[in-house]
C-alpha cells in the first residue's frame, strides 16, 4: 500500500485569534507570518505573533466579531496579508505529510490568555485565489477533541493533529485558531 501525499503551502500556515488579543504563532509548521525565521527569502514580519484581526477593538467594535479567514483584519482588502496571494501568502511549501498520518505542530504563546486552539484544514484547488472561510474543514487532534483547552503556565505547545485518510492535495492551508 503506497501512502498518498499531500502538501502543505501552509503559507506557511494561517492563523486566526479570536476573543482577546491573543499572542502566538504557530512554529512547526511555520505559518506565513514566521517564515522569515527559517527562510531568509520570505518577507519579515515582526509582529509575526499578533495576527489577531486587527486587534480586539477592530474586530468587535468594528467588524462585529469578524476576523479575516487567516487571522488579518477583517476589513483589510482582499487578498489580505496573510492570506494566499497576500504579502506573505507566497504559495511556499513549507512541509509534506502521508495522507491520514498523526502530525506534530508546535505553538509558541508569547502571552498566554488561557483558552482553546483548534485547527483546520482547506485544500487550495486555485493557487492564484485566496482561501475562503468554506473550504476550512475541522481537523481533530490525535485523541479525537476538536478543540485543546490552553494551560496557563505553558508558554510552547505540542499537539498531534490527525490528518483526513485519503486526501490528496498539492497545496493544502492548515491553520490554527487560538481562541480567548
Amino acid at each position: 500500500m503506497s501512502l498518498r501525499k499531500f502538501v502543505f503551502a501552509i503559507l506557511a500556515s494561517a492563523i486566526v485569534f479570536e476573543g482577546v488579543s491573543g499572542h502566538g504563532m504557530m512554529l512547526d509548521p511555520p505559518n506565513r507570518s514566521s517564515l522569515w525565521r527559517y527562510d531568509p527569502t520570505a518577507p519579515i514580519n515582526y509582529n509575526d505573533n499578533e495576527v489577531f484581526c486587527g486587534g480586539f477593538g477592530t474586530q468587535w467594535g468594528v467588524h462585529k466579531g469578524r476576523c479575516g479567514v487567516c487571522g488579518d483584519n477583517y476589513g483589510d482588502l482582499i487578498p489580505r496579508a496573510n492570506e494566499n496571494t497576500g504579502k506573505y501568502g507566497q504559495g511556499k511549501v513549507v512541509a509534506q505529510y502521508p495522507s491520514g498520518s498523526v502530525i506534530s505542530t508546535m505553538v509558541r504563546l508569547t502571552t498566554n490568555h488561557k483558552g482553546t486552539f483548534k485547527y483546520s484544514l482547506c485544500e487550495l484547488n486555485d493557487p492564484s485565489q485566496p482561501e475562503t472561510e468554506q473550504c476550512f474543514q475541522t481537523l481533530l487532534f490525535e485523541d479525537g477533541s476538536d478543540e485543546q483547552k490552553v494551560d496557563p503556565t505553558v508558554k510552547d505547545f505540542q499537539n498531534r493533529i490527525l490528518l483526513p485518510s485519503g486526501l490528496r492535495c498539492k497545496r493544502c492551508v492548515l491553520r490554527w485558531t487560538y481562541r480567548t
